[in-house]
């Protein structure tokens, strides 16, 4: 299993955010230079991480984003879904959308659902809280002391 870039750079883009506090907006522009990330790429991300309600989008000549929520309270799965849409090890996890047609034959298919299960658990016990390192909790770019 492997993270898009997309979701990826969905966690870094979380992570500043995170870092510089629920009450600083920061531009779109201003993020994407801070973390060299292609402008276009990111507003996209940014998109979908204010659709799922992670990031806030604030209009205006000093508009920008901030979180929407308490890094605390942002899941794994929660990024992962607002960008990555579905959490699936294998298709025929959820069965209304599955299209193998081995899954009568199939002798994983049990085996399959628990581990999607734990996996699952797992991404739901992890935070951007978890991922922001104790030592970078500076706020950095424009304005920063």
């Amino acid at each position: 299993m492997r993270l898009t870039r997309e979701c990826d750079y969905g966690f870094v883009v979380l992570v500043f955010l995170a870092r510089q506090g629920r009450d600083r907006v920061i531009a779109c522009d201003e993020i994407a230079a801070h973390l060299s990330m292609p402008y276009d790429f990111l507003a996209k991300i940014l998109q979908k991480l204010t659709r799922a309600g992670l990031v806030a989008s604030k209009q205006g000549p000093h508009g920008g984003y901030v979180l929407a929520r308490d890094p605390v309270e942002i899941r794994f799965t929660d990024v992962f879904r607002a960008i990555d849409d579905p959490l699936l090890l294998v298709e025929c996890v959820e069965p209304q959308n599955c299209r193998c047609p081995r899954v009568p034959l199939c002798s994983i298919i049990e085996t399959m659902h628990v581990l999607h299960q734990k996996l699952a658990a797992v991404f739901d016990s992890v935070t951007v809280a978890d991922l922001v390192p104790v030592s970078c909790e500076e706020p950095v770019g424009k304005g920063a002391p």
